[in-house]
């Protein structure tokens, strides 16, 4: 008996388009916005990841892709899009590299 092949979100697939649509097309280093909602983009590429977040309504609603030197796979999207979806969910803020520190989630417990 042969195994089914993995099924993907409609989120990943889409996501994975947006990204290899932007390889193809010479954007490696820009990056895309995607929403977690459905992985769908407001169709802009940005110079950094700042610009991207500086453009949506709301930051924890999206994933910030920087388009790579290879192709992204329905696979990579998912994952990539999951622990997005993880993080924001237990509070946290997904940083850049550049960064100067992460930003951990305060409990209103933890205040004065």
């Amino acid at each position: 008996m042969t195994e089914a092949p993995p099924v993907y979100s409609d989120a990943a697939r889409r996501c994975s388009d947006l990204v290899n649509a932007a390889v193809g097309e010479g954007y490696r280093g820009w990056w895309i916005a995607v929403r977690l909602s459905d992985g769908g983009s407001d169709g802009v590429l940005y110079a950094s990841r700042e610009a991207a977040i500086a453009h949506q309504l709301h930051e924890s609603q999206c994933a910030y892709v920087l388009v790579p030197w290879d192709q992204m796979t329905p696979r990579e999207a998912e994952a990539y899009l999951g622990f997005h979806r993880k993080a924001y969910d237990a509070g946290f803020r997904v940083t850049s590299p550049d960064d100067p520190e992460p930003v951990m989630p305060t409990r209103l417990e933890d205040l004065p």
